[in-house]
């Protein structure tokens, strides 16, 4: 039987393309793809707890909107560096994938941090105390 294509399953399954990406392929590819890890594993949490109200956050690429949402649903403790690389993240799906003056390539550095935050960040989505 084939894996339920979630949020959940989707965006893991980017964090280990990009895993691929930084080794043996782009270091702008692997970042992109780490926005999107990210991205959907933060829907799920939303998907998951969230109410109907959640539409627009949920049809956003918006990485600091939707670690935001999932704070205030109490799926994360908030902190000021993990929004930082939320911001950073953000711009890395907007600037390497669109034309414009913003378009860069990202270097292998970056990429590097992106992908060490998402291994360390993804699985605490959910783990922190729920409101209560």
């Amino acid at each position: 039987m084939a894996a339920e294509l979630t949020y959940k399953y989707l965006g893991d399954r980017d964090l280990q393309d990009a895993c691929v990406m930084l080794e043996h392929g782009s270091a702008t590819a692997a970042g992109r793809l780490v926005q999107q890890a990210i991205e959907k594993n933060l829907k799920q949490f939303i998907h998951d707890n969230g109410d109907t109200e959640d539409y627009r956050v949920l049809s956003a690429h918006n990485t600091v909107k939707l670690y935001d949402r999932v704070a205030a649903l109490g799926g994360i403790t908030s902190n000021s560096d993990d929004r930082k690389m939320m911001a950073l993240v953000r711009e890395y799906y907007y600037d390497t994938n669109y034309p414009g003056e913003d378009c860069r390539e990202l270097s292998r550095e970056e990429a590097t941090e992106a992908v060490a935050f998402a291994e360390e960040f993804i699985p605490k989505i959910g783990e922190q105390p729920c409101l209560e």
